[in-house]
């Protein structure tokens, strides 16, 4: 991963929009960020944060309207804009927070939501991916491969945070090991065998109570005590007591079902006895109740035909009834009809006083009043209208007036649109020539810009060169010094020999030189004496100062050359005056530009004030055309106007408006029709009369009737009617049924005397109480035997499934203590923390290149796997190794500037683990936040040196540090000033 560039509007010190371009310092590879305490250096690597994971570490997660710029007001925005790369595809995140605004309607503020947007560069133009704020972390993460906290501690070294996992406790290391390499699954399985062990052992104890109590189930339902033989704890002798119940519980069974047989066939026996007493019985009792009713019913003879006569004559008077009621109604309509006639005839009489009110006159009268209605009604339609014939022809009196003022202001506008075309083509001539130097101006600003790019590199390598020279200075003095300690080693060794020679001298034997056999005076070996070992390792010191003094030699060669071309490139002039010359040149380019936007504007102005003056030009050519429509419709609606009113008022007549006499008229005509429809319904009426009164003479004839009266006294109430009816229907039922009952074989020979049943029931009674016992014996012993049998069949099932479960449980919770780090398990280690700990070794394995490098070998890390004390998690325990001493420390017992050194090379070993961690992700950009100040000059170049190496294969550095000896040391920089108005800005020298 690779980050490009970061612009930052209204973000935390930030009022207005800044940009660091990383890409900047490429070429440098290491660079510093400076700046005074408090002015917001690490406000830039909060916007990095903020872009991708919507959180700033200072803020311990959501930052929300804590980012936003305590200088801008509450409609101003507030955006993090940031590019990146991973892999070969080009990202940029811009998101904003969340804060409250001002309304836009009304008073009081509201939510102004965040926005989130992720777009991919393709083809030369961004092309935006997500911008749903729920999908934003997913996302991110899906691209980087890593989490906001697996960034800060790859990344984006936080001020003090990275010193956090040097001096945690294990537990506190564990918890951050987890979160980074997403551990808990390990956790998870130990919990899950954790679970499991608890279940089986609940089950167990579940078992154990189940066998306990249904063996007291099965003691309690067959009174039995439970053997001492019997141990309901382990379940032993349990199996055999309850198959000894079983089969006593089936005997007794079968026992009480022979009884219930027996009895059961002494009730049959009893039972048809009884039943045959108690059918005579029931036969005498029905024949003594049927002779009974029939003398009750012979006495109400005489009742029952008087009642049969009475229902006769209802049922003729009830024929009669509708010619009676037909009449009747006939008068009533014929009293009704008349009176209409009389108030339809007033009417007439009052309306048209010398009307004639025969049937042929009325037909005439309503015949012409039926015209007249016609043509006065449409002359009421045309009366309504009036008025929008009025409107009309004052509408377009005006409309001709609006028009000839329209024709005045087109002519005046047309003529001041004239003159401002004039002027503008007098400057377009000037704006074209103007805009025309911007092609050349262009040209200039690339070419200073190159320039001015070769002129900086100047600078920079004539930095390196410098340094390149005194290197070889130095190398070449380093050869001079190791030469001569060369030929100062040698000569010590010739002078040496005869020392080392006589160290072989033996009595009797001879010298390798003289060949004597005596030794009088042997050369004694000095206890400096130079050996050959001596020998190469002066040689192996001039051979190293020699290839470094021909390496320095060939970098001062590479850098003259490279400084040579970059200067040319430069044009031969100084970084200085390159500057002053782009600065003018990308002024003179801004000038065309503005040229050129100037010019188009003004064509573009000037074809329309063109295309304005010939359509107003149109307009004026139209006008006389439109101008006689105008006054045709004019002319015309006076004219419409003047016909209607004329015709309005011979319409009108003797009255007031057109509406009223046709309202007179209408009225006439309804009285009218009036009169010769009550005339028609009194003769309708007369007729229907007539013939309704020879109906009811008839019906009373054949019915039997004299007249009304003696109809009407023969009819009864519908309810009395209904209840005589069924007085007579009941009568005849019951006397035909107590005579078929009398005649039949079932009620004849039949003893005279009761039958007795007192004898049988009794034997009965008895024999039924004995079945009931019978039974309930029965039953209990079935119940109890099924009772029995399902307590001793869940028994041994609980039996069988405790064995299983014994066995399960065993295993399982072996595993989960051994998992847990608890006995069987020696290490006393969790599953997750042995996962943790071979992470952690090969974080020390990666910190411990780096640490021994910044220490000059003094310090390394051990990581030790010993069993902890007092409860503490073992395996993750980290110490440091002091070779002066040879003693383990502390991390807590560092010094500060050690404690920073270490911190740094544990939190890049880190890095390094976690990135191999993350399918080989290269980190091409890394943030280190403070911390310098700790260290001493020496430790300082030692440290920025292990940076140094660091910057292989293009990555870039980003420090923050306010330390001078910093300043000093790295060239490439970044400065965050504070204004005087509080807020921040960033440059770059």
């Amino acid at each position: 991963m690779k980050i490009h560039r970061v612009t930052m509007t209204g973000f935390g010190p930030y009022r207005d929009t800044e940009t660091v371009d990383f890409d900047a310092f490429d070429d440098d590879g290491i660079f510093l960020i400076s700046g005074k305490t408090g002015a917001g250096k690490t406000s830039i690597l909060d916007a990095v944060t903020f872009a991708l994971f919507g959180s700033v570490p200072r803020y311990e997660g959501a930052a929300g309207e804590k980012v936003r710029s305590d200088y801008i007001g509450p409609t101003d925005p507030c955006t993090v804009e940031l590019e990146f790369s991973a892999g070969d595809v080009r990202y940029r995140v811009t998101r904003s927070p969340a804060h409250e605004r001002p309304k836009l309607r009304g008073t009081g503020t509201t939510t102004a939501p965040a926005t989130f947007e992720l777009a991919e560069l393709a083809a030369g133009s961004w092309e935006v991916t997500e911008a749903r704020l729920g999908n934003a972390e997913t996302r991110v993460e899906e691209i980087v491969r890593l989490n906001a906290k697996q960034f800060l501690q790859v990344i984006l070294l936080a001020q003090g945070q990275f010193q956090e996992f040097l001096v945690a406790t294990s537990d506190k290391r564990r918890d951050l090991l987890r979160m980074l390499f997403d551990t808990k699954r390990f956790a998870d399985y130990s919990e899950a065998l954790d679970a499991r062990a608890r279940h089986l052992g609940a089950r167990l104890a579940t078992s154990s109570t189940a066998i306990r109590t249904n063996c007291e189930s099965l003691a309690r339902e067959t009174t039995e005590p439970v053997p001492d033989t019997v141990d309901l704890a382990s379940g032993a002798g349990v199996r055999a007591w309850v198959e000894e119940v079983l089969l006593a519980r089936r005997a007794a069974a079968t026992d009480t079902t022979a009884v219930l047989a027996a009895a059961q066939a002494d009730l049959a026996t009893a039972q048809q006895v009884f039943d045959a007493a108690r059918l005579v019985a029931d036969r005498q009792q029905r024949r003594a109740r049927s002779l009974a009713r029939r003398v009750e019913l012979d006495a109400e003879l005489e009742t029952i035909r008087d009642l049969r006569a009475r229902v006769a004559d209802a049922r003729r008077a009830a024929l009669v009834q509708h010619p009676v009621g037909a009449a009747r109604s006939a008068t009533a309509r014929l009293e009704a009809a008349e009176q209409l006639h009389r108030s339809a005839h007033d009417s007439v009489r009052h309306l048209i006083p010398d009307a004639s009110t025969d049937a042929d006159s009325l037909t005439a009268a309503i015949q012409r009043l039926t015209e007249q209605q016609g043509s006065l009604r449409d002359a009421v339609r045309t009366e309504q209208a009036l008025d929008s014939f009025r409107t009309a022809a004052q509408q377009a009196t005006d409309e001709l007036a609006a028009f000839e003022l329209q024709v005045t202001a087109d002519v005046a506008a047309r003529t001041s649109l004239r003159e401002r075309l004039t002027a503008l083509e007098a400057s377009l001539p000037v704006l074209e020539t103007a805009a025309g130097a911007l092609p050349g101006a262009q040209q200039a600003v690339t070419a200073l810009e190159a320039r001015h790019r070769a002129s900086l590199a100047a600078d920079r390598t004539e930095v390196e060169l410098a340094e390149a020279v005194e290197l070889q200075s130095v190398a070449g003095r380093a050869v001079t010094a190791a030469s001569a300690a060369r030929d100062t080693v040698r000569e010590r060794h010739r002078s040496g020999q005869a020392g080392v020679l006589a160290q072989s001298l033996a009595d009797g034997e001879p010298c390798l030189v003289c060949g004597s056999a005596t030794h009088p005076a042997p050369a004694t070996l000095a206890e400096d004496h130079v050996d050959e070992a001596d020998l190469e390792q002066a040689d192996e010191r001039y051979e190293r100062a020699v290839e470094k003094s021909r390496s320095a030699d060939q970098q001062a060669v590479r850098l003259t050359t490279r400084l040579e071309s970059e200067r040319e490139a430069a044009g031969g002039e100084l970084t200085d005056a390159v500057t002053a010359q782009l600065h003018e040149a990308v002024q003179a380019r801004q000038q065309a530009t503005d040229a050129v936007e100037a010019f188009t504007s003004a064509r573009a102005e000037r074809e329309r004030l063109s295309g304005e003056i010939e359509r107003i030009g149109n307009d004026i050519d139209g006008a006389q055309a439109r101008r006689a429509v105008l006054v045709g419709a004019v002319s015309s609606a006076s004219t419409t106007l003047d016909h209607t009113v004329a015709a309005l008022v011979e319409a009108r007549g003797a009255h007031e408006t057109v509406t009223a006499r046709l309202a007179e008229v209408e009225s006439r005509a309804r009285a009218s029709r009036a009169l010769l429809d009550a005339s028609a319904a009194v003769d309708e009426a007369t007729t229907a009369l007539a013939t309704a009164q020879q109906e009811l003479e008839a019906a009373l004839d054949e019915h039997g009737f004299d007249d009304e009266e003696a109809a009407a006294a023969a009819l009864l109430a519908p309810p009395l009617l209904a209840e005589h009816e069924a007085r007579v229907h009941q009568h005849d039922v019951e006397a035909s049924a107590v005579a078929t009952a009398l005649a039949s074989d079932e009620l004849s020979d039949l003893p005279d005397e009761p039958v007795d049943l007192a004898t049988p029931r009794s034997v009965l009674t008895e024999c039924e109480a004995a079945h009931e016992l019978a039974i309930g014996a029965a039953s209990t012993a079935r119940q109890q035997l099924t009772t029995v049998e399902g307590l001793i069949t869940e028994i041994i099932d609980v039996l069988e499934a405790s064995r299983d479960l014994q066995e399960q449980h065993d295993v399982v919770n072996r595993l989960a203590s051994t998992v847990r780090g608890q006995t069987p398990n020696t290490q006393k280690m969790m599953l997750e923390t042995f996962a943790l700990a071979a992470e952690l070794e090969e974080i020390v394995t990666a910190a411990n290149s780096r640490l021994t490098t910044m220490t000059g070998g003094r310090y390394a890390f051990l990581h030790s796997d010993a069993v902890a004390r007092g409860g503490a998690q073992s395996g993750l325990a980290l110490d440091v190794l002091d070779a002066y001493t040879g003693d383990t420390r502390q991390p807590q017992s560092l010094s500060g500037g050690e404690k920073f050194q270490a911190s740094l090379a544990l939190a890049l070993g880190l890095a390094e683990v976690l990135t191999n961690r993350a399918g080989g992700l290269r980190l091409d950009t890394l943030f280190i936040d403070e911390g310098f100040g700790s260290l001493d000059a020496d430790t300082l170049e030692t440290t920025m040196a292990t940076l140094d190496n660091l910057r292989e294969g293009g990555r870039t550095i980003g420090l923050i540090s306010h330390v001078e000896a910093m300043k000093e040391t790295i060239p490439a920089q970044l400065f965050v000033d504070q204004t005087d108005g509080g807020w921040s800005t960033i440059r770059r020298p």
